[in-house]
């Protein structure tokens, strides 16, 4: 069998990309799996809590959602999918997920940070969200500002704003050929 695909771990504030480049990278492999956390969370049917405003449920309720996509990511990896995890979260609070549940496994974390004014031009122009886009503008407002001032180490973060989807793939897939591919 040949070694595992990284799992791409793709975080940073809503309307950055995240979904648009999963879709473009995952076109490049034979399998893939784009796993959005978002989706996860809202599974759950009853005892919801948003995001706005956070509260320890919310909090709770992330942190279940994400250990659960790194459940999937591992399972399609095991059996030969590329996965690409798209969630807008805090990259230290990430890495408090993806370690314990990953740890061992190739992944390449990449954060987009686009600019600010092109990250709100994003969001009040895109179309595939079921509400309008004021509900995200201090959301963008802030994680665009804070993700940049905490990143750990080994986050790729990609300022975005003048790449085309192609590029930002090419630089993700640079990324991914540093990653040490262990063979089973």
């Amino acid at each position: 069998m040949s070694p595992p695909t990284p799992i791409f771990w793709i975080s940073g504030p809503p309307a950055a990309g995240k979904s648009t480049l999963c879709e473009a990278l995952l076109k490049e492999f034979a399998y893939g799996f784009h796993l959005r956390v978002d989706d996860l969370r809202n599974w759950v049917t009853s005892g919801f809590s948003d995001s706005v405003p956070w509260t320890e449920e919310t909090e709770r309720q992330f942190q279940i959602a994400e250990g659960a996509a790194c459940v999937l990511a591992a399972h399609y990896q095991d059996v030969g999918f590329t996965v690409a995890v798209d969630h807008c979260r805090n990259l230290p609070a990430l890495e408090r997920s993806i370690q314990p549940n990953l740890g061992g496994r190739p992944i390449v974390k990449v954060c987009l940070m686009p600019d600010l004014e092109l990250n709100l031009h994003r969001n009040a122009t895109r179309t595939n969200k079921p509400f309008g886009p004021d509900l995200l503008v201090e959301t963008i407002v802030y994680t665009n500002t804070n993700y940049r001032k905490q990143v750990p180490p080994g986050w790729l973060v990609i300022d975005n704003s003048n790449l085309t989807v192609e590029e930002t793939v090419r630089l993700v897939l640079h990324a991914a050929e540093a990653v040490p591919i262990e063979r089973q």
